[in-house]
């Protein structure tokens, strides 16, 4: 059976009705979409109207920022707008389509305000306000300003937040330009950071604070600068004893009145020997220790009262006391005529031990001896102004320094002659140092210790063979090397120093170096922290240096005085290793010891700091920095420095031409090479007692 053998074919009023159908639902399709997209325009509309508009592009701001403007910028020539900030200041607000920060509906925005008041009061640290003074015309501006007017005033002072900060955070004067020595490297923050961290902090006078130096010693510094700037506070120093030759007793001058006066001597001030404590009856003025300071004027080991002098001085009083309560009138009688024979002007016992006192209490050599660094102790806030600029110059010096020294860190203060190991900010060890003396200054650096060496070897230095050894070697090369315990180094390997043609060897195809053992100018270890300038701390066999008041002798590096005791100290985060442990290494051979964390170094050189009784500490500028940093600084007074440093910066002449003379008058020394080298060392022996680097 077939189903539909023939073609379907639907009834005519079936097609009619398909057709019908067919038409109404493309009607429909079409109108649908009509209504849709009416709907969604009706939608976007009113989020349109809703929705924030988009910043319009400032486009004054934009032609001061991205422009050369020229003549029609009055602000062109200012010093906080260089070509680099100004193209930092473009990038950061080119990301903010030139949206000011500062100004907004015409007007400076209240924060805007608040940092221009805390720019005018740079000063307090250390900085110059004019250095970031915003243009006379827009900083007196009251009411709104014009776009013009609007888009400087954002400008000039987004340039000077950013150049106070740049200053605040790594100083004015880029440090390698003051001397080849200081090689430190202060991190300058970067503009549009700068100007991110201020736009969206809650209090950007803080933030703008913060790229101060966060170290204690900048902070204390900054707090006692104000204490010497405030209002009336000259009127409160006390009196300047007057530079000129050493005061000490027997010494009659005119200064003596004025040193008494600074010392709070007058002629009925009771005698500090005999002066006794109110409230225990112990004597007021101890007796100095020799061991606890270390700054003053002479080689003479601290005076030390004996103990039978201290029980005579006792019972005197104690007679004296006996006799005045017996005799009242007696007693007055007697000390009458005593106190009119004061002489003023004369250094007496009683003033020596006043001096005494003050040294010891100011960490200086207690000898009662008033010279160049006594004097300076003496004169340190009250030298009009010297102390100021030592302030300043010393706070910028703070911004040389990394942020973060580390929690656990060595430093070493060259002009204090110091080393101090400092944990979570106290100090945990602090012993002397010997550093380089001026012709081969100690540099200033920060590094890591990452590793000790007993037993070193010494590797001496080609300026030293050179300079110092070689006259001596070329006359005996092998008892020479032989009493020195030196060997010689060719191609690597030792060879024997008869084998060397040291009247015309290049030093620098050879190396010269000092085997481990007594005598080894490094002593027993060395701490190591590898860096361009060659120089560490290590012992040292001169012992006798570390007595000294000043002690700049080395030929760079840093002697320490107690370097096991130090070590002991460095070592206390390395459990397995202390100075038991080092001291078993001691031997013929150099033993290498690894720290298990580097230890960050920081070589430092402050000539004013503020010790934890809050009083100012200054130092001498044995290199002339200081002198060199006021001037750089252009701090008031900077010419009184130049003639303070005790190695101001040498100034070299040409040699005047030499008249011609006569076959008989021009009889001159003949010497050859061998000769000429020889006087040449014994020349250089005499301005240095020591061959040790």
């Amino acid at each position: 059976m077939r189903l539909f053998s023939a073609p379907f074919r639907p009834h005519r009023a079936g097609r009619r009705c398909a057709l019908l159908c067919a038409a109404a639902l493309l009607a429909a399709t079409n109108v649908m979409p009509a209504a849709l997209a009416a709907t969604q325009a009706d939608a976007a509309e009113t989020a349109a109207a809703t929705a924030p508009a988009a910043p319009l592009e400032n486009t004054e701001l934009r032609a001061l920022l991205t422009q050369r403007t020229g003549r029609d910028d009055p602000d062109a020539a200012r010093g906080t707008l260089t070509p680099e900030r100004v193209e930092a200041l473009a990038s950061f607000y080119e990301t903010r389509a030139f949206d000011p920060v500062w100004v907004r509906d015409g007007a400076p925005t209240l924060a805007a305000y608040r940092l221009i008041g805390r720019l005018e009061q740079a000063a307090r640290d250390g900085l110059k306000p004019r250095d970031y003074a915003l243009p006379e015309d827009l900083a007196g501006m009251v009411g709104r300003f014009d776009a013009r007017k609007a888009a400087r005033f954002e400008r000039a002072l987004s340039a000077a937040l950013v150049a106070y900060a740049d200053h605040a955070q790594a100083g004015r004067i880029a440090p390698s330009s003051l001397s080849k020595y200081i090689t430190a490297k202060p991190e300058r923050p970067d503009p549009a950071q700068v100007l991110a961290r201020l736009a969206v902090s809650a209090d950007p006078v803080a933030a703008l604070d913060g790229f101060n130096p966060p170290h204690a010693g900048f902070q204390a510094l900054r707090a006692k600068l104000a204490e010497l700037t405030r209002p009336g506070a000259q009127a409160d120093k006390p009196p300047v004893v007057p530079g000129g030759k050493i005061l000490k007793e027997g010494v009659r001058d005119a200064r003596v009145a004025i040193l008494r006066d600074r010392l709070g001597l007058t002629p009925d001030t009771p005698d500090p020997v005999n002066a006794t404590d109110p409230a225990d009856g112990s004597p007021r003025i101890a007796a100095a220790d020799a061991d606890a300071v270390h700054a003053g004027e002479t080689e003479t080991s601290a005076a030390e009262t004996p103990a039978d002098d201290a029980t005579a001085a006792e019972e005197a009083a104690e007679a004296t006391a006996v006799e005045a309560a017996a005799d009242p009138a007696a007693a007055d009688t007697a000390a009458g005529p005593q106190a009119d024979t004061v002489d003023p002007e004369l250094f007496d016992a009683a003033l020596k031990e006043a001096v005494l006192a003050f040294q010891t209490e100011n960490g200086l050599h207690a000898d009662g001896i008033v010279g160049p660094r006594t004097l300076l102790a003496l004169n340190a806030v009250a030298d009009d102004g010297m102390a100021v600029s030592d302030i300043v110059a010393n706070m910028e010096r703070w911004r040389w320094l990394p942020r973060d020294l580390g929690a656990f860190h060595v430093k070493v203060n060259i002009p204090e002659f110091k080393v101090r190991i400092l944990r979570d900010g106290e100090v945990v060890h602090e012993t002397r140092v010997v550093v380089g003396k001026p012709s081969n200054q100690t540099p200033v650096f920060s590094d890591e210790i990452d590793h000790l060496i007993v037993n070193p070897y010494w590797n001496v230095p080609y300026s030293i063979a050179s300079q110092e050894l070689l006259p001596s070697i070329q006359a005996n090369p092998t008892g020479y090397m032989a009493r020195r315990n030196y060997e010689v180094l060719a191609g690597g390997r030792v060879v024997s120093p008869a084998s060397v043609d040291w009247q015309s060897v290049n030093l620098r195809s050879v190396r010269i170096r000092q085997r481990p053992g007594a005598g080894n100018a490094l002593g027993k270890i060395k701490f190591m922290f590898p860096n361009r300038h060659s120089v560490y701390l290590h012992d040292t066999p001169s012992k006798s240096l570390f007595g000294r008041s000043s002690r700049a002798f080395s030929h760079g590096c840093v002697r320490v005085q107690d370097p096991f005791d130090f070590a002991d100290a460095l070592l206390q985060l390395d459990p397995q290793w202390d100075k038991a442990a080092l001291q078993r290494l001691f031997g013929p051979n150099e033993r290498r010891v690894n720290l298990e964390r580097p230890v960050p170094v920081h070589l430092t050189y402050f000539t004013a700091h503020v010790d934890a009784a809050g009083k100012l500490q200054r130092r001498p500028d044995i290199y002339g920095h200081n002198a060199r940093l006021t001037k750089a600084l252009e701090i008031e007074g900077w010419q009184e420095w130049q003639r303070f440093a005790v190695a101001a910066p040498v100034q070299r002449t040409r040699s005047p031409a030499r008249p011609a003379a006569t076959a008989a008058a021009d009889t001159r020394e003949v010497l050859n090479v061998r000769e000429q080298r020889a006087r040449t060392f014994r020349l250089r022996q005499r301005g240095s007692n020591d061959l040790y680097r």
